[in-house]
């Protein structure tokens, strides 16, 4: 498509959809074309209201150093007494996996790294959600007794935007592509899935209907994956809230009446994965964020700051019995 105006693709996407040029045009006047415009726009605050977006840890992963095979030896038999299960052995990652669970919560646990020359000691990972710790309390308390060197993994950190997702607008920074399975949005490929900013965009309040779960109003949830570039001991971690802005630009869309068709057709492409922003010139790239601008951009790295302490101190006390904030040396968080 090289050679072409931002503005004949943009439409050429739009005929995709089976939207033509006077559709396009409609666009800036017509209200219940909901993939541009809230579905109910008088539920959607003005610039400089609060808007109540939540945070929540959705999952965590720690992992434990310098574990004896000893040790997880007697781990392994408790498991099998307790749950009547035996580890899946794999040939890559981590050799040994358990998964603990239960109707009400689950733990995966691995133990020892493929590859790893022979030793007495190796590295031991678990993974759950932050409600489940205390559920597995008995084994955090004999895994931080045997071995004090806990670090931080990676979590996933969910923010919860009270609107529809045609209004929440999120756009890669660094060129990852936007991928679109069953309605969910994701910038990055499944084999990055554990990588530090990976994305996933879904209809929370569709996700919660299905489970029975009623809700008042929308949810749309944006969850992004925090791994630093270095390893954290775990009782440190308060101390290094995530930061994604560099990753994406985020608005909230209230509305595009007053922008000409060509360029909503430009934030539709990108809202639906027909384009990405490296596709526009760098021109029609700064139009995008000066158009965004104008709506409510929401800032990732100042809404974790506020959170982060929070939400973290419960499952550093759960997993580590306290929490440090002392600084650091030689480590940073991405």
């Amino acid at each position: 498509m090289q050679g072409y105006p931002d503005g004949y693709i943009a439409r050429r996407y739009l005929n995709i959809l089976g939207i033509g040029k006077v559709m396009c045009e409609r666009l800036a006047t017509d209200s219940h074309i909901t993939i541009i415009q809230a579905a109910n726009p008088s539920k959607i605050c003005r610039m400089g209201e609060r808007m109540d977006i939540q945070l929540s840890v959705d999952k965590i992963a720690v992992e434990y150093q310098n574990v004896t095979l000893k040790f997880y030896n007697k781990l392994a038999v408790s498991f099998s007494d307790w749950y009547d299960i035996r580890p899946v052995i794999r040939h890559k990652g981590y050799v040994y996996h358990w998964n603990l669970g239960s109707e009400s919560a689950y733990l995966h646990l691995c133990y020892q790294p493929w590859g790893q020359k022979k030793a007495r000691k190796y590295s031991l990972r678990i993974e759950t959600h932050p409600e489940y710790l205390d559920k597995y309390q008995s084994l955090l308390d004999a895994l931080h007794k045997h071995t004090k060197d806990v670090y931080f993994l990676r979590c996933e950190l969910a923010y919860d935007f009270p609107y529809p997702m045609n209004n929440v607008f999120v756009a890669s920074n660094s060129g990852r592509n936007l991928n679109i399975y069953e309605g969910t949005h994701y910038f990055g490929r499944k084999s990055q899935r554990r990588e530090h900013a990976y994305c996933r965009i879904y209809d929370k309040k569709a996700e919660l209907n299905r489970q029975g779960i009623e809700i008042d109003g929308e949810r749309t949830r944006v969850e992004l994956v925090y791994r630093p570039d270095e390893r954290i001991p775990m009782e440190n971690i308060v101390q290094y809230p995530p930061k994604f802005n560099k990753y994406y630009t985020v608005s909230v869309i209230d509305s595009l009446e007053s922008i000409k068709p060509e360029k909503r057709a430009i934030v539709l492409a990108l809202q639906h994965g027909l384009m990405t922003p490296s596709e526009f010139t760098k021109h029609h790239r700064a139009a995008i964020k000066d158009m965004m601008s104008l709506q409510q951009p929401i800032d990732f790295d100042l809404l974790a700051a506020q959170h982060w302490s929070e939400l973290i101190t419960v499952p550093c006390a759960l997993i580590c019995g306290k929490v440090s904030h002392l600084p650091v040396r030689g480590v940073h968080a991405s």
